[in-house]
């Protein structure tokens, strides 16, 4: 049942970050804008931001979904969900209203809300709970590590 549960997370959270991933790599000035919006870094780390953090997500998430280094990359899946958090807590309580940009042009494509509000804080919690749950069962089904390895129910 756990292994289940871990596959189902793994493809919601690897699912959502190759797709806002994929939608800023689509469109890498409009992620730009955002992270400027943020105003908590210089200008040389936002550039670094915007063109490799996309390219980040997609791997992670690819990787997450086929099980390949499954426990590396939801952990660090978690800890970009904690830095996505940090980040939003900062604009809510500076008081400066701006969407995420948590999924780019996929927001408007299918007009789904992208403001750093609590509700954005509440989904990164739940999205921290399902990695961290693919981290600590260490047990998955439909993953080609567990193939190249011949599964045996561990890691």
């Amino acid at each position: 049942m756990a292994a289940t549960i871990s596959f189902i997370f793994r493809i919601i959270v690897g699912g959502i970050f190759l797709l806002a991933g994929l939608a800023k790599i689509s469109d890498p000035v409009r992620f730009l804008l955002t992270l400027r919006e943020f105003q908590l870094f210089p200008e040389v780390i936002i550039r670094f931001l915007a063109v490799y953090l996309p390219w980040l997500e997609f791997i992670l998430g690819l990787f997450i979904i086929l099980g390949i280094l499954c426990w590396t990359s939801s952990l660090m899946l978690a800890c970009l969900n904690a830095v996505f958090t940090l980040a939003i807590l900062s604009v809510i309580i500076r008081g400066i209203d701006i969407d995420c940009g948590c999924f780019g042009l996929l927001a408007d494509i299918l007009k789904i809300p992208d403001s750093a509000d609590i509700k954005a804080v509440i989904r990164n919690l739940l999205f921290i709970g399902m990695c961290l749950y693919i981290f600590f069962v260490k047990d998955t089904v439909i993953s080609i590590e567990n193939y190249v390895r011949g599964y045996q129910g561990k890691p």
